[in-house]
């Protein structure tokens, strides 16, 4: 994995393909990236250990939504949405994943589902 340094931390690049790429991101204490926006990406997060705050400026909501994850936990960004990832008082494991809007039409079923039959 490469490895970049950046003022908050570092990042890893553990995955990086033309639909996907996880980060694994190492937060210092009291760190936070910039404030920013996908124009046609989803963002993910999931946390290993620590905690992690994503804070996404909603257009119908005065201030930013604060979401609060913990060593489990996962939430995404929508895109067009800017945000930013935050830490308190102690340093943060987490995994950034990046995705493209996909098509919401894309499964085809042969059959419902349910119940196995013997």
């Amino acid at each position: 994995m490469t490895t970049t340094g950046k003022v908050w931390g570092t990042t890893e690049c553990a995955i990086d393909s033309p639909v996907n790429a996880v980060h694994v991101l190492h937060i210092k204490p009291m760190h936070r990236c910039s404030i920013h926006v996908h124009r046609h990406k989803w963002n993910a997060f999931g946390v290993v250990s620590g905690r992690l705050f994503i804070d996404v400026v909603k257009a119908d909501f005065q201030g930013p939504d604060v979401t609060e994850l913990g060593p489990g936990d996962v939430t995404t960004v929508r895109p067009g949405e800017f945000h930013r990832f935050r830490t308190g008082d102690e340093p943060c494991v987490a995994f950034e994943w990046y995705y493209p809007e996909t098509l919401s039409e894309d499964i085809e079923r042969r059959d419902h589902g349910g119940a196995v039959e013997e």
